[in-house]
């Protein structure tokens, strides 16, 4: 397994306008797999029919839906865990705070036992792609290097300084 990555060139203190600038390695996807792709995989290596597979997965995400509506954690074995997660604006005083204060919701993944296996670096190996927006420090495109390198970070991301 192969996963691909290009550089960004980030700050390392994300918000610091006056931070160091470095090189982070930046996934890139290799192609999309839809599920419908995967129902026919499945069939095949099963006794299922692909339409099987689908109905499968469509009811499995409704109760997953339906569970974490609830307020509950959704544990799918070896896959991992979902768990609904909100994020609010702070009160300065535990009375001041309501519902209001919650700003967004979002669904934490946390991998179980098998992913985690997939994407320990000791089974992957990683090759360099030219990113999207091949841009440098001073905003100039570089020559490709002869591995492919380059790349531009994403607005929003938050570079891993450990990187």
């Amino acid at each position: 397994m192969s996963v691909k990555y290009s550089l960004a060139l980030m700050s390392s203190k994300p918000g610091d306008e006056t931070a160091q600038k470095k090189y982070y390695a930046k996934a890139q996807a290799d192609g999309v797999v839809t599920m419908d792709e995967m129902a026919d995989d499945i069939a095949y290596a099963t006794s299922l029919t692909d339409g099987d597979v689908l109905n499968v997965v469509r009811a499995l995400i409704r109760q997953m839906k339906k569970h974490l509506a609830a307020g509950k954690i959704v544990k799918m074995e070896q896959l991992g865990t979902f768990q609904v997660q909100v994020s609010s604006v702070g009160a300065e005083e535990k009375k001041d705070f309501s519902s209001a204060n919650i700003t967004g919701v979002s669904v934490q993944f946390r991998p179980g036992r098998m992913v985690r296996e997939v994407v320990s670096t000791a089974s992957l190996s990683f090759s360099r792609v030219a990113g999207k927006k091949e841009v440098t420090a001073d905003g100039e495109t570089p020559d490709p290097t002869p591995d492919g390198g380059g790349g531009n970070p994403d607005e929003g991301e938050t570079p891993d300084p450990a990187a």
